[in-house]
């Protein structure tokens, strides 16, 4: 099938796919003419991409992982690796976040405590 029909039959935003193509994360599956034809497998592959890309992989060493992945030259030991550290990747940049969340937990706090005392301030003096 080709990039239109594939974004429709497996719900893949039509752009996500140029893109893909463009970084060249799938040149392995072109045609003879330059055409990428869109297989069932090519689609598992593009599932990984999402994931990785998603998490905040690196394009150039997301394209040599899913270049060597396709062409079958990549060992477990070297899946395992690429994808632990991936998952270390976003697992610091999941907990920079809750720092900031909590931060911004704090401030929220912080201004209702104020504004709570200065709205009281304010009652205590009209009376």
């Amino acid at each position: 099938m080709n990039i239109r029909q594939a974004s429709e039959h497996f719900g893949v935003p039509l752009d996500k796919l140029h893109l893909y193509e463009e970084q060249g994360l799938f040149d392995c599956h072109k045609q003879p003419d330059g055409r990428i034809e869109y297989t069932d497998d090519l689609m598992d592959y593009i599932g990984i991409i999402n994931v990785l890309t998603d998490a905040g992989a690196e394009a150039d060493a997301l394209r040599s992982f899913m270049q060597r992945l396709m062409q079958s030259s990549v060992t477990k030991e070297e899946k395992l690796l690429y994808l632990r550290s991936q998952r270390q990747k976003l697992l610091e940049s999941i907990h920079s976040k809750q720092r900031l969340l909590d931060q911004l937990d704090y401030i929220i706090f912080d201004v209702n405590k104020t504004s709570d005392s200065v709205q009281c301030e304010m009652n205590d003096m009209k009376q």
